[in-house]
C-alpha cells in the first residue's frame, strides 16, 4: 500500500477561497468535501524572481522536477540527496549519503536542495555582563528542552567535497545578503523557509520591492549569531503555525533557548551590545513570542531595548528597528495595566521629523494614528482612579474622539491601505470609549462595529493587509451579537493564521469565544491578561 503524500502549501482552490487546505496530492480532500475542483498546485518563485519582471509568476511543480532533474543529469559531480523535514531529529550524516526516512511532509517539492555544512562554534564564554537584568536567563524548562531533552546536534560533514555541489543555486536561491558557508546546518533548511516564507509576511504588502527584514535584519544575522537563531526559532514557530502542526516545536525552543544565550554573551562586551544586530537579536525574539501565541511578559525585552537604544545613541537605517519596539511596547501596555516602557517624548524622537510616517510600511497602523494610541494609553495609565474617570479626563476622551472623526483618509498608497487605516481608526474610537467606559448609544456602537468589519471585509483575505487587521477585529468582534457575524470573524481569523503563521490569532479567536459565552472580565483593559504578567499582544 502506497503512502500518501502532501505538498508544502495550500492548493489553488483553497488558497483563493481562503480556506484550510489538507495539502495532499494530487488533489485536496477539503475540495472533493466541498465539491469543487481542485485545481493543483503552483509554486511561487523565490527570492529575486519575486519582483520585477517576474514579479506574481509562478511555475508548476512538475516542471520544476523536469528541471532539477536535467541539472542534476548534466553535472559532472553526484549530489548529494535531497534533505527532509523529519518528525525527530536526523541520525548524524555518514560517507554513504544515506537518504533520512520522511515522517511528514517532504520539502523537495517546496525547495530546492540544500547541502548541509559544519556548524560554527560556540562563542566563548563571557565574564561579566553588561546588564542582567533586562533580559532574563533562560529558565529552567527551556534550559530542559534545550539541553537535555534534545538528541546531540548531527555531525558536520563538511569533510566530503561532495557536500560543497549545489551551493551555487542555494547562494541564487537565499540571495547575495547571506552568507551560505557561515550558516550553521542545522538552520540551512529553515533558514530558507525563513527567506522565501517568512520575510514577505512581516510586512504589510507582502510583495513590497522594500523589505527592511530582507533588505536589514538578515544581513545583520551574518555577523551576529543570536539574530541568526531567533530568525531561525521565528521561522520553526511560522511552519508550525501556519500547517498547524507540531514537527518544528522542539526545533523551535532549542533556537530561541540558543539566540537567548547568545544574547546574554553579547551584553558582556560594551561593544558587542551596541552592535546593531543585537537590538534586532530583542525585535526578532518578541515576535517569537507573538508567533508562538502572544503570550509573554514582554517587560523585559521592552526595558533591555530600551537601554540598548540609549546606549547606543546611533539609530538603525531609517529607525526601523526602535519604531516597532516602540510601536510593541504601546500596543501590550494597552491591553496591560502596566504603563509603557518608552515615553511619549522618546516616541516621537524615534519618530524623528518625518511624523507622518514610519520609517519603512511594516506597521499596519499610520503614525498620526499610532500617536493617538500612544496618548490614549497615558491618559489611561495617569489617572488616579481608573474605574471612575474624572470630568476632566471625559473631555480629553471627547476631544481624542473628534480628532480621530476629523482625520483624513489614507488614501494616498492605494485601496488596500485606506481600508486597512481606516480599520485601525473605528477601531481607536471602539477601544477609546470603552477603555473609559463612555456611554455609547446601540446606534452609534453598530455604526463603528459595522465600520471596522465593512474596511475588513474590503480588504483581500490571505494578504498582508488582512493579516494585519486582528486587532481592530478583536475589539469589533467584542461587540458582536449576531451569529452570522460571529462565524464571518471565525472564518477570516482561520485564514489569517494560515495565511500570516503567527499563533497570537488563535490566542484571540479563544478569547472572542469566551466573551461571546459571557465570560468577560469587569475591566476592558482585564480582556487580553494572559495570567500573571503576561498578556495576550494582539497585532
Amino acid at each position: 500500500m502506497t503512502s500518501e503524500r502532501y505538498f508544502g502549501r495550500a492548493c489553488k482552490t483553497c488558497r483563493r477561497r481562503g480556506r484550510g487546505c489538507d495539502r495532499r496530492m494530487p488533489s485536496c480532500n477539503t475540495c472533493q468535501t466541498s465539491g469543487q475542483t481542485c485545481e493543483g498546485y503552483q509554486l511561487q518563485w523565490p527570492g529575486l524572481a519575486s519582483r520585477g519582471q517576474l514579479v506574481g509568476k509562478t511555475i508548476p511543480v512538475a516542471e520544476t522536477k523536469r528541471r532539477r532533474t536535467r541539472r542534476a543529469q548534466r553535472s559532472t559531480i553526484p549530489s548529494p540527496p535531497s534533505p527532509t523535514f523529519p518528525e525527530s531529529p536526523p541520525s548524524p550524516a555518514n560517507n554513504n549519503n544515506d537518504q533520512f526516512e520522511v515522517q511528514g511532509e517532504r520539502f523537495e517539492d517546496l525547495l530546492d536542495p540544500i547541502q548541509l555544512f559544519a556548524d560554527s562554534a560556540d562563542l566563548g564564554t563571557p565574564s561579566d555582563l553588561l546588564w542582567s537584568n533586562d533580559i532574563p536567563l533562560i529558565n529552567n524548562a527551556c534550559d530542559d528542552i534545550v539541553e537535555s531533552q534534545l538528541d546531540p546536534e548531527p555531525q558536520s560533514s563538511s569533510q566530503n567535497p561532495e557536500h560543497f555541489v549545489g551551493s551555487l543555486g542555494l547562494n541564487y536561491i537565499l540571495g547575495p545578503s547571506l552568507d551560505i558557508l557561515g550558516i550553521p546546518a542545522e538552520l540551512r533548511f529553515i533558514m530558507q523557509y525563513h527567506i522565501c516564507e517568512v520575510i514577505p509576511k512581516l510586512c504589510v504588502d507582502n510583495l513590497s520591492v522594500q523589505n527592511p527584514y530582507r533588505e536589514y535584519i538578515l544581513p545583520l544575522a551574518n555577523e551576529v549569531p543570536s539574530l541568526l537563531y531567533a530568525c531561525a526559532a521565528l521561522a520553526a514557530c511560522h511552519y508550525n503555525v501556519r500547517l498547524s502542526t507540531n514537527q518544528f516545536e522542539r526545533e523551535f525552543f532549542r533556537f530561541k533557548g540558543k539566540a537567548m544565550k547568545r544574547l546574554q554573551e553579547d551584553l558582556y562586551s560594551r561593544t558587542r551590545a551596541k552592535h546593531p544586530g543585537t537590538l534586532a537579536t530583542i525585535l526578532m525574539l518578541c515576535l517569537c513570542d507573538i508567533c508562538h501565541g502572544g503570550v509573554s511578559d514582554f517587560q523585559s525585552h521592552f526595558q533591555g531595548a530600551k537601554r540598548l537604544i540609549e546606549l547606543r545613541q546611533e539609530r538603525t537605517i531609517s529607525s526601523f528597528v526602535e519604531q516597532y519596539l516602540a510601536w510593541l511596547d504601546v500596543m501590550a501596555a494597552a491591553s496591560h495595566s502596566r504603563p509603557t516602557v518608552f515615553s511619549s517624548q522618546e516616541i516621537n524622537t524615534l519618530l524623528g521629523e518625518s511624523q507622518d510616517r514610519w520609517g519603512f510600511d511594516a506597521i499596519p497602523c499610520p503614525s498620526s494614528q499610532f500617536q493617538i494610541v500612544c496618548e490614549i494609553v497615558t491618559l489611561y495609565k495617569n489617572q488616579l482612579d481608573p474605574d471612575t474617570p474624572s470630568i476632566e479626563t471625559l473631555s480629553q476622551v471627547l476631544d481624542i474622539k473628534q480628532r480621530l472623526l476629523q482625520q483624513q483618509p489614507h488614501c494616498a498608497k492605494g485601496q488596500n491601505w485606506l481600508h486597512m487605516t481606516e480599520a485601525y481608526r473605528f477601531a481607536i474610537i471602539l477601544y477609546l470609549l470603552r477603555l473609559f467606559s463612555c456611554d455609547i448609544d446601540e446606534f452609534e456602537l453598530d455604526w463603528l462595529v459595522g465600520s471596522v468589519l465593512y474596511h475588513a471585509r474590503a480588504t483581500p483575505p490571505a494578504s498582508g493587509w488582512s493579516d494585519q487587521l486582528l486587532w481592530p477585529l478583536f475589539h469589533a468582534g467584542l461587540e458582536l451579537k449576531d451569529a452570522r457575524r460571529q462565524e464571518w470573524v471565525r472564518e477570516r481569523a482561520r485564514c489569517m493564521q494560515s495565511s500570516g503563521g503567527f499563533g497570537n490569532v488563535q490566542s484571540a479567536l479563544v478569547l472572542l469565544e469566551g466573551a461571546w459565552k459571557g465570560h468577560r472580565p469587569v475591566k476592558y483593559i482585564d480582556l487580553m491578561l494572559g495570567g500573571g504578567n503576561a498578556a495576550v499582544l494582539l497585532i
